[in-house]
């Protein structure tokens, strides 16, 4: 179970690391999968805020639940709202969320000194 955990892990560190800064407009997204679900998405407002949803669960889901419109950035750690985030796809599908395209390339680069 432990080595399970590990390689899940290290999978999702590659995925970011090996990623190019490649922005995707938010309507492209759904905020409650953070994945780029290749078909048109459904928008929903909620307290002035525009979020993007894949289907009508999601749809439900993002209106009650508060804390699914928001994150942490990768980088600074801050709490950031989804609807006002810089966003990046990953090349295995999922998004990643940043308070800003400065923050993103910051990251990213980080992340390739790493390896």
């Amino acid at each position: 179970m432990t080595m399970l955990v590990v390689i899940a892990a290290w999978a999702s560190f590659c995925s970011y690391a090996n990623a190019e800064v490649k922005t995707v407009d938010s309507k492209d997204v759904c905020m409650v999968a953070n994945r780029v679900p290749g078909s048109p998405t459904i928008e929903v407002l909620i307290d002035r805020r525009t979020y993007y949803v894949c289907c009508k669960n999601c749809e439900a889901r993002i209106k009650k639940d508060p804390a699914l419109r928001y994150t942490k950035d990768p980088l600074s750690r801050k709490k950031i709202n989804k609807a006002e985030a810089f966003i990046v796809a990953l090349d295995d599908g999922s998004i990643a969320y940043f308070e800003s395209r400065e923050s993103a390339e910051e990251y990213f680069a980080g992340m390739k000194k790493a390896l």
